[in-house]
């Protein structure tokens, strides 16, 4: 039996297969000459020549429409229904995923500012001589603003330093949108009281959070803390952040 005469009977049998997708009559049509072929290969380990082998093996698999009738039975219509919705809605499930990660993503961020934001990949590494946790926060607009570390690096007169200040936003809905306060803040007047025109040494997010770092404010140890102020959406906000002298040796 040639190449097209297994063709043939195979296509015979899958007209019968109606309710089939083209994957399971692809599957159908492979085990079909699969049966064929080993058949064949047993009559000529038999003594049967090649030819003839061929035909004998494609007969005893029987009649191809009686065939194709018999397998149309295991893939009724409500199968390709349900196959086809299956895929409609695994496509739909797939492109929501996609359109919907980066604001995931936003909202992930917005979390993680909330809970551990030292931990963000946004938040500045700088590392001071004495740093210490805090939890400060404030309400800006729709937006909070979160002081979570202050630094500070003493210079050899142990009575001058250099401070610094760690904070973020977030807005107050954890699947909203936040503002670019930061970046704004410390690229244009500031927002510190005694550091105007100190280093912005950090200005990084996206739509889930920012983070910024203000450092080398210079404080003595007459300088009981630093303040940050923000005045945006008509709401001017005045925080307080002690400076960790005690901690100093």
């Amino acid at each position: 039996m040639s190449a097209m005469e297994r063709q043939e009977f195979c296509d015979r049998v899958l007209a019968k297969v109606r309710h089939a997708t083209p994957k399971e009559k692809t599957a159908i049509r492979a085990e079909l000459d699969a049966h064929m072929e080993d058949h064949a290969a047993a009559l000529l380990e038999a003594g049967y020549e090649e030819a003839e082998a061929a035909e004998r093996a494609m007969y005893a698999m029987g009649d191809p429409e009686e065939i194709g009738a018999e397998l149309n039975k295991d893939y009724p219509l409500g199968w390709l229904v349900l196959s086809r919705v299956s895929l409609i809605l695994t496509v739909l499930i797939c492109a929501t995923f996609l359109f919907s990660w980066p604001k995931l993503g936003n909202t992930l961020n917005s979390l993680q500012a909330r809970i551990a934001p030292e931990t963000s990949g946004f938040a500045s590494t700088a590392k001071y001589t004495y740093e210490r946790d805090l939890d400060i926060r404030a309400e800006i607009g729709g937006d909070i603003l979160r002081i979570y570390k202050v630094g500070l690096d003493v210079n050899r007169d142990g009575e001058t330093g250099n401070a610094a200040l760690f904070f973020c936003n977030y807005s107050k809905n954890p699947f909203g949108y936040t503002a670019d306060l930061m970046y704004l803040e410390c690229g244009t007047s500031g927002i510190m009281e005694s550091a105007r025109n100190y280093d912005c040494g950090w200005c990084s997010g996206n739509a889930g959070a920012y983070y910024s770092l203000v450092a080398k404010i210079p404080v003595t140890r007459t300088d009981n803390a630093v303040v940050l102020t923000d005045d945006h959406f008509g709401k001017y906000v005045r925080l307080e952040v002690s400076v960790p002298w005690e901690d100093v040796t």
